[in-house]
């Protein structure tokens, strides 16, 4: 496929797994008419790995990860599905990096499509694919959108509340010493 080139779906479950070179974490998005999650509950990664008809699977290292739509499970409210990566190693960008992401019959296993995003540079995250319904048939699209504010940028962006972690507490100033006391005459 090529960036915005899309293809009809012809299984009900599709598998996108996303491989490079380097370890990566793929995430997907469930997203309404408007382009946003419903709530927080819509964004699909590895500390949630479930979302109604998307799942996430760790490949452990050893393969990619991805993430699983069943479109039949897939709630009415929710237009498409959006695939993203960021490189696992904290600041790492896509430079020299080629993820390639490749659409599964989740059923057989069998490639329906496979997508490389043309050469990237300071994105520290990408969506890669979305899974998409058009007048009631599912499709799915390359995309290949960079983004150098990492993953939380992309889950802004589509509405997921992002917590910063609380910034370190500044240390009070010293002390200044408290004055010795004046010494008692001797006796």
């Amino acid at each position: 496929m090529t960036p915005g080139s899309n293809i009809p779906l012809s299984a009900a479950g599709v598998a996108v797994d996303v491989a490079a070179p380097v370890r990566l974490d793929v995430s997907g998005l469930l997203l309404t008419a408007h382009g946003k999650v419903r709530s927080d509950a819509d964004f699909v990664f590895y500390n949630q790995p479930a979302g109604p008809g998307v799942t996430y699977r760790s490949g452990g290292g050893a393969s990619p990860d991805a993430i699983t739509v069943d479109t039949a499970a897939v709630p009415a409210d929710i237009e498409r599905i959006v695939v993203t990566a960021s490189p696992d190693e904290a600041g790492r960008t896509f430079q020299g990096v080629e993820p390639t992401a490749t659409v599964r019959d989740a059923a057989t296993g069998a490639v329906l499509a496979t997508f490389t995003p043309p050469r990237l540079g300071t994105e520290t995250a990408l969506v890669v694919v979305e899974v998409y319904r058009r007048g009631g048939a599912w499709k799915v699209r390359a995309v290949g959108q960079g983004y150098a504010n990492g993953l939380a940028g992309i889950a802004t962006d589509f509405g997921v509340t992002v917590e910063e972690p609380p910034a370190a507490p500044q240390a009070a100033p010293p002390r200044a010493a408290a004055p010795a006391a004046p010494s008692a005459p001797a006796a």
